[in-house]
Protein backbone atom coordinates (compact mmCIF):
# COMPACT_ATOMS: atom_id res chain seq x y z
CA UNK A 1 0.00 0.00 0.00
CA UNK A 2 2.67 1.67 0.63
CA UNK A 3 4.57 2.01 -2.48
CA UNK A 4 1.33 2.53 -4.23
CA UNK A 5 0.86 5.84 -2.39
CA UNK A 6 4.39 6.61 -2.93
CA UNK A 7 4.50 5.87 -6.87
CA UNK A 8 1.15 8.21 -6.57
CA UNK A 9 2.99 10.62 -5.13
CA UNK A 10 6.03 10.73 -7.55
CA UNK A 11 3.80 10.85 -10.75
CA UNK A 12 1.67 13.85 -9.34
CA UNK A 13 5.18 15.27 -9.24
CA UNK A 14 6.12 14.33 -12.08
CA UNK A 15 2.80 16.15 -13.88
CA UNK A 16 2.89 19.09 -12.02
CA UNK A 17 7.05 20.19 -12.85
CA UNK A 18 6.17 19.02 -16.58
CA UNK A 19 3.19 21.45 -16.58
CA UNK A 20 5.53 24.32 -15.57
CA UNK A 21 7.92 23.72 -17.90
CA UNK A 22 5.39 23.79 -20.79
CA UNK A 23 3.92 27.42 -19.79
CA UNK A 24 7.28 29.33 -19.50
CA UNK A 25 7.41 28.51 -23.62
CA UNK A 26 5.15 30.40 -24.35
CA UNK A 27 5.44 34.42 -23.41
CA UNK A 28 3.46 37.25 -23.06
CA UNK A 29 5.59 38.35 -26.51
CA UNK A 30 4.70 36.07 -28.39
CA UNK A 31 0.88 35.00 -27.66
CA UNK A 32 -2.25 36.60 -29.25
CA UNK A 33 -5.93 37.93 -28.39
CA UNK A 34 -6.99 34.91 -28.10
CA UNK A 35 -4.17 33.71 -25.78
CA UNK A 36 -3.20 30.95 -28.11
CA UNK A 37 0.52 30.73 -28.77
CA UNK A 38 1.82 33.05 -31.32
CA UNK A 39 1.89 32.06 -35.08
CA UNK A 40 5.39 32.52 -36.46
CA UNK A 41 6.13 34.83 -39.96
CA UNK A 42 8.72 35.75 -42.24
CA UNK A 43 8.35 38.62 -44.35
CA UNK A 44 11.35 39.32 -47.40
CA UNK A 45 11.60 42.41 -48.36
CA UNK A 46 14.17 43.55 -51.04
CA UNK A 47 15.36 46.69 -49.18
CA UNK A 48 14.56 48.89 -46.29
CA UNK A 49 11.83 50.90 -47.86
CA UNK A 50 9.53 53.55 -46.24
CA UNK A 51 6.95 53.00 -48.77
CA UNK A 52 6.86 49.58 -47.01
CA UNK A 53 6.29 51.51 -43.48
CA UNK A 54 2.44 50.15 -43.02
CA UNK A 55 4.48 46.57 -42.32
CA UNK A 56 6.89 47.94 -40.35
CA UNK A 57 3.94 50.13 -38.21
CA UNK A 58 1.89 46.89 -37.87
CA UNK A 59 4.68 45.20 -36.21
CA UNK A 60 5.55 48.22 -34.13
CA UNK A 61 2.39 49.41 -32.89
CA UNK A 62 1.29 45.74 -31.90
CA UNK A 63 -1.37 44.64 -34.56
CA UNK A 64 0.79 41.61 -35.76
CA UNK A 65 0.61 40.36 -32.06
CA UNK A 66 -2.95 40.86 -31.78
CA UNK A 67 -3.89 38.17 -34.52
CA UNK A 68 -1.56 36.23 -32.73
CA UNK A 69 1.21 36.32 -35.29
CA UNK A 70 5.12 36.72 -34.32
CA UNK A 71 6.66 38.46 -37.53
CA UNK A 72 9.87 38.80 -38.89
CA UNK A 73 11.34 40.96 -42.04
CA UNK A 74 14.31 39.89 -43.70
CA UNK A 75 15.60 42.67 -45.83
CA UNK A 76 18.11 43.00 -48.59
CA UNK A 77 19.16 41.19 -51.55
CA UNK A 78 16.71 43.17 -54.16
CA UNK A 79 13.89 41.48 -55.53
CA UNK A 80 15.89 38.18 -56.29
CA UNK A 81 16.41 37.39 -52.96
CA UNK A 82 12.57 38.16 -52.43
CA UNK A 83 11.66 35.40 -55.03
CA UNK A 84 14.29 32.85 -53.60
CA UNK A 85 13.16 33.41 -50.07
CA UNK A 86 9.43 32.80 -51.03
CA UNK A 87 9.41 29.93 -53.36
CA UNK A 88 12.30 28.43 -50.65
CA UNK A 89 9.84 28.46 -48.07
CA UNK A 90 12.28 30.40 -45.90
CA UNK A 91 9.65 33.30 -46.18
CA UNK A 92 6.31 32.60 -46.03
CA UNK A 93 4.92 36.20 -47.45
CA UNK A 94 6.83 38.62 -49.82
CA UNK A 95 6.66 42.83 -50.03
CA UNK A 96 8.06 44.10 -53.16
CA UNK A 97 6.98 45.87 -56.19
CA UNK A 98 4.98 43.68 -58.98
CA UNK A 99 8.34 43.25 -61.15
CA UNK A 100 9.50 40.91 -58.69
CA UNK A 101 6.53 38.40 -59.56
CA UNK A 102 6.39 39.07 -62.82
CA UNK A 103 9.90 36.78 -64.11
CA UNK A 104 8.85 34.00 -61.58
CA UNK A 105 4.81 33.96 -62.89
CA UNK A 106 6.44 33.73 -66.71
CA UNK A 107 8.26 30.66 -65.12
CA UNK A 108 5.18 28.83 -64.33
CA UNK A 109 5.32 29.69 -60.46
CA UNK A 110 1.73 30.31 -58.83
CA UNK A 111 2.39 33.44 -56.96
CA UNK A 112 -0.86 35.75 -55.57
CA UNK A 113 -0.88 38.91 -54.53
CA UNK A 114 -3.33 39.68 -51.82
CA UNK A 115 -2.98 43.20 -50.68
CA UNK A 116 -0.72 46.83 -52.07
CA UNK A 117 0.93 48.85 -49.30
CA UNK A 118 1.03 51.56 -51.91
CA UNK A 119 -1.68 52.77 -54.32
CA UNK A 120 0.98 54.65 -56.57
CA UNK A 121 4.48 54.58 -57.46
CA UNK A 122 6.44 56.58 -54.79
CA UNK A 123 9.36 56.86 -56.72
CA UNK A 124 11.12 60.81 -56.49
CA UNK A 125 13.72 62.20 -59.22
CA UNK A 126 16.06 64.40 -57.25
CA UNK A 127 18.30 67.01 -59.11
CA UNK A 128 21.18 68.45 -58.09
CA UNK A 129 21.30 72.32 -57.33
CA UNK A 130 23.94 72.56 -60.00
CA UNK A 131 21.79 70.72 -62.62
CA UNK A 132 19.00 72.17 -62.38
CA UNK A 133 20.48 76.27 -62.57
CA UNK A 134 22.21 74.07 -66.12
CA UNK A 135 18.91 73.29 -67.26
CA UNK A 136 17.03 76.18 -65.46
CA UNK A 137 14.50 73.69 -63.90
CA UNK A 138 12.95 73.91 -60.47
CA UNK A 139 9.99 72.07 -58.64
CA UNK A 140 7.67 75.08 -59.57
CA UNK A 141 8.21 74.60 -63.47
CA UNK A 142 5.45 72.83 -65.41
CA UNK A 143 6.03 68.49 -65.55
CA UNK A 144 6.30 68.66 -69.08
CA UNK A 145 9.49 71.00 -68.63
CA UNK A 146 10.50 69.22 -65.74
CA UNK A 147 10.49 65.65 -67.80
CA UNK A 148 12.44 67.34 -70.25
CA UNK A 149 15.31 68.39 -68.19
CA UNK A 150 16.10 64.81 -67.87
CA UNK A 151 17.45 64.73 -71.69
CA UNK A 152 21.38 64.13 -71.25
CA UNK A 153 21.04 63.47 -67.19
CA UNK A 154 23.65 61.39 -65.73
CA UNK A 155 21.29 59.65 -62.66
CA UNK A 156 22.21 57.48 -59.84
CA UNK A 157 19.98 54.04 -58.98
CA UNK A 158 19.81 50.79 -57.04
CA UNK A 159 20.73 49.21 -59.64
CA UNK A 160 21.22 49.52 -63.30
CA UNK A 161 17.77 48.54 -65.47
CA UNK A 162 15.40 48.37 -61.71
CA UNK A 163 12.27 49.28 -61.73
CA UNK A 164 13.25 52.96 -61.31
CA UNK A 165 15.37 53.09 -64.37
CA UNK A 166 12.41 51.74 -66.25
CA UNK A 167 10.02 53.78 -64.91
CA UNK A 168 12.18 57.00 -65.37
CA UNK A 169 12.31 56.08 -69.11
CA UNK A 170 8.60 55.19 -69.73
CA UNK A 171 7.69 58.69 -67.79
CA UNK A 172 10.25 60.04 -70.60
CA UNK A 173 8.97 58.29 -73.30
CA UNK A 174 5.08 59.16 -72.46
CA UNK A 175 6.61 63.02 -72.40
CA UNK A 176 8.11 62.78 -76.00
CA UNK A 177 11.67 62.89 -74.53
CA UNK A 178 13.90 59.92 -75.79
CA UNK A 179 14.88 57.27 -73.12
CA UNK A 180 18.00 56.57 -74.57
CA UNK A 181 19.21 60.46 -74.00
CA UNK A 182 19.05 59.10 -69.98
CA UNK A 183 22.66 57.79 -68.74
CA UNK A 184 22.20 55.39 -65.09
CA UNK A 185 24.47 54.91 -62.73
CA UNK A 186 24.37 52.38 -60.10
CA UNK A 187 24.47 53.93 -56.31
CA UNK A 188 23.06 51.61 -54.19
CA UNK A 189 21.38 53.36 -50.71
CA UNK A 190 20.09 57.02 -50.26
CA UNK A 191 23.45 58.42 -48.97
CA UNK A 192 25.55 57.17 -52.13
CA UNK A 193 23.16 58.66 -53.97
CA UNK A 194 23.64 62.23 -52.53
CA UNK A 195 26.83 61.89 -51.75
CA UNK A 196 26.93 61.39 -55.69
CA UNK A 197 25.14 64.68 -56.51
CA UNK A 198 27.36 66.61 -53.73
CA UNK A 199 30.69 65.08 -55.82
CA UNK A 200 29.15 66.23 -59.54
CA UNK A 201 29.07 62.25 -60.37
CA UNK A 202 25.48 62.34 -60.68
CA UNK A 203 22.87 65.03 -61.51
CA UNK A 204 20.56 63.45 -59.39
CA UNK A 205 19.10 60.12 -57.97
CA UNK A 206 15.86 58.26 -58.40
CA UNK A 207 14.27 56.78 -54.87
CA UNK A 208 11.55 56.55 -53.26
CA UNK A 209 11.64 58.51 -50.03
CA UNK A 210 12.54 59.75 -47.65
CA UNK A 211 16.35 60.41 -49.92
CA UNK A 212 14.60 63.15 -51.65
CA UNK A 213 13.96 65.37 -48.29
CA UNK A 214 18.27 64.23 -46.87
CA UNK A 215 18.98 65.62 -49.76
CA UNK A 216 16.82 69.08 -49.83
CA UNK A 217 18.06 69.43 -45.84
CA UNK A 218 21.71 68.97 -46.79
CA UNK A 219 20.87 71.91 -49.56
CA UNK A 220 22.18 69.63 -52.10
CA UNK A 221 19.54 68.71 -53.95
CA UNK A 222 15.55 69.05 -54.61
CA UNK A 223 12.49 66.64 -55.10
CA UNK A 224 11.67 68.02 -59.11
CA UNK A 225 9.27 65.44 -60.00
CA UNK A 226 6.90 62.98 -57.55
CA UNK A 227 6.23 60.20 -60.37
CA UNK A 228 2.99 59.89 -58.83
CA UNK A 229 2.09 63.23 -60.72
CA UNK A 230 1.92 61.16 -63.70
CA UNK A 231 -1.95 59.39 -64.09
CA UNK A 232 -0.76 56.63 -64.91
CA UNK A 233 1.59 56.09 -61.89
CA UNK A 234 -0.65 57.80 -59.83
CA UNK A 235 -3.01 54.45 -60.10
CA UNK A 236 -0.40 51.74 -60.06
CA UNK A 237 0.28 48.84 -57.72
CA UNK A 238 3.44 49.16 -55.95
CA UNK A 239 5.09 47.31 -52.78
CA UNK A 240 2.42 44.47 -53.07
CA UNK A 241 2.12 41.75 -50.42
CA UNK A 242 2.12 38.15 -52.15
CA UNK A 243 2.84 34.52 -51.78
CA UNK A 244 2.68 30.76 -53.05
CA UNK A 245 -1.27 30.18 -53.74
CA UNK A 246 -0.52 26.69 -52.40
CA UNK A 247 0.58 28.72 -49.02
CA UNK A 248 -2.41 30.94 -49.29
CA UNK A 249 -5.39 28.56 -49.50
CA UNK A 250 -3.37 26.10 -46.86
CA UNK A 251 -2.79 29.07 -44.14
CA UNK A 252 -6.35 30.86 -45.31
CA UNK A 253 -6.97 32.16 -42.05
CA UNK A 254 -3.49 33.23 -41.02
CA UNK A 255 -3.02 35.36 -44.66
CA UNK A 256 -6.65 36.84 -43.35
CA UNK A 257 -4.83 38.21 -39.76
CA UNK A 258 -1.81 39.01 -42.04
CA UNK A 259 -3.66 41.39 -44.25
CA UNK A 260 -6.16 42.77 -41.43
CA UNK A 261 -2.87 43.59 -39.70
CA UNK A 262 -1.32 45.58 -42.47
CA UNK A 263 -4.40 47.34 -42.96
CA UNK A 264 -4.73 48.55 -40.03
CA UNK A 265 -0.91 49.61 -40.50
CA UNK A 266 -2.12 51.44 -43.34
CA UNK A 267 -4.82 53.51 -41.63
CA UNK A 268 -2.48 53.75 -38.56
CA UNK A 269 0.39 55.27 -40.87
CA UNK A 270 -2.01 57.87 -42.59
CA UNK A 271 -3.62 58.94 -39.65
CA UNK A 272 -1.21 59.38 -37.10
CA UNK A 273 2.30 60.23 -39.27
CA UNK A 274 3.92 61.65 -36.08
CA UNK A 275 3.39 58.83 -34.04
CA UNK A 276 4.15 56.40 -36.83
CA UNK A 277 7.65 57.69 -37.68
CA UNK A 278 8.49 57.85 -34.48
CA UNK A 279 7.44 53.92 -33.92
CA UNK A 280 10.08 52.75 -36.57
CA UNK A 281 12.56 55.14 -36.34
CA UNK A 282 15.15 52.33 -35.21
CA UNK A 283 14.53 50.98 -38.97
CA UNK A 284 16.08 54.19 -40.68
CA UNK A 285 18.99 54.48 -38.35
CA UNK A 286 20.65 58.07 -38.93
CA UNK A 287 17.81 60.02 -40.50
CA UNK A 288 16.03 62.56 -38.49
CA UNK A 289 12.10 61.85 -37.08
CA UNK A 290 11.30 64.78 -38.50
CA UNK A 291 12.39 64.05 -42.06
CA UNK A 292 10.32 60.62 -41.60
CA UNK A 293 7.20 62.32 -40.51
CA UNK A 294 7.31 64.52 -43.67
CA UNK A 295 8.24 61.98 -46.04
CA UNK A 296 5.14 59.83 -44.11
CA UNK A 297 2.54 63.06 -44.73
CA UNK A 298 3.87 62.76 -48.54
CA UNK A 299 2.84 59.44 -48.85
CA UNK A 300 -0.71 59.80 -47.10
CA UNK A 301 -2.30 59.38 -50.22
CA UNK A 302 -0.65 56.11 -50.88
CA UNK A 303 -1.64 54.25 -48.09
CA UNK A 304 -4.74 54.24 -49.32
CA UNK A 305 -7.88 52.03 -48.35
CA UNK A 306 -6.50 48.48 -46.53
CA UNK A 307 -4.46 47.91 -49.66
CA UNK A 308 -7.09 47.22 -52.42
CA UNK A 309 -6.13 47.16 -55.86
CA UNK A 310 -7.66 47.10 -59.55
CA UNK A 311 -6.36 45.75 -62.75
CA UNK A 312 -5.81 49.38 -64.47
CA UNK A 313 -3.30 49.49 -61.26
CA UNK A 314 -1.65 46.20 -62.54
CA UNK A 315 -1.47 46.98 -66.04
CA UNK A 316 0.00 50.60 -65.24
CA UNK A 317 2.73 48.44 -63.03
CA UNK A 318 3.35 45.61 -66.18
CA UNK A 319 2.90 47.94 -69.19
CA UNK A 320 6.50 49.69 -68.81
CA UNK A 321 8.20 46.76 -67.43
CA UNK A 322 7.23 44.85 -70.99
CA UNK A 323 8.04 47.17 -73.06
CA UNK A 324 11.60 47.83 -72.21
CA UNK A 325 11.82 44.62 -71.18
CA UNK A 326 15.73 44.36 -72.76
CA UNK A 327 16.45 46.11 -69.53
CA UNK A 328 13.88 44.48 -67.17
CA UNK A 329 14.23 41.20 -67.98
CA UNK A 330 10.11 41.26 -68.29
CA UNK A 331 8.94 40.24 -71.64
CA UNK A 332 5.87 38.37 -71.21
CA UNK A 333 2.54 40.02 -70.36
CA UNK A 334 0.24 37.98 -67.51
CA UNK A 335 -3.22 38.48 -67.74
CA UNK A 336 -4.15 41.18 -64.80
CA UNK A 337 -7.74 40.30 -64.29
CA UNK A 338 -9.01 40.02 -60.79
CA UNK A 339 -8.20 36.17 -58.82
CA UNK A 340 -5.59 35.36 -61.61
CA UNK A 341 -2.35 37.19 -60.28
CA UNK A 342 -4.37 39.28 -57.89
CA UNK A 343 -6.84 39.37 -55.45
CA UNK A 344 -8.84 41.45 -53.18
CA UNK A 345 -11.21 38.85 -51.63
CA UNK A 346 -8.58 38.77 -48.55
CA UNK A 347 -9.08 42.37 -47.79
CA UNK A 348 -12.90 41.79 -48.47
CA UNK A 349 -13.28 38.90 -46.03
CA UNK A 350 -11.11 40.44 -43.41
CA UNK A 351 -12.56 43.74 -43.15
CA UNK A 352 -16.17 42.98 -43.89
CA UNK A 353 -18.73 44.18 -41.66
Amino acid sequence: MFKNKLAFVLLCLVLIVSACGQSDKTTTENKGSSGGKAVKLTFTEPARLLSVAPLYVAIEQGFFEKEGIEAEIVSGGGGAQVIASVLSGEAQFAVSGPRSMFTPLDKGEDLLAIQSLNSALTYQITLSKQYQKKKNVSKDSSLEDRVASLNGATIGTNLVGDSGDVYTRHLMKMHGVDPNTLKTVKLAGDGSKIGGMQEGIVDGGIASPPMGLQAESKDVGEIVINTSEEPMYGNMVWEAVFAKKEYLEKNQETSLKVVRAIGKGMEFTRNNPREAAESIESYFDGIDVDILEESLIGLKNTFKGYGEMNQEAWDNAQDPLVEFGKISGVSTKQDTTEDVIWTNSYIEEAFKK
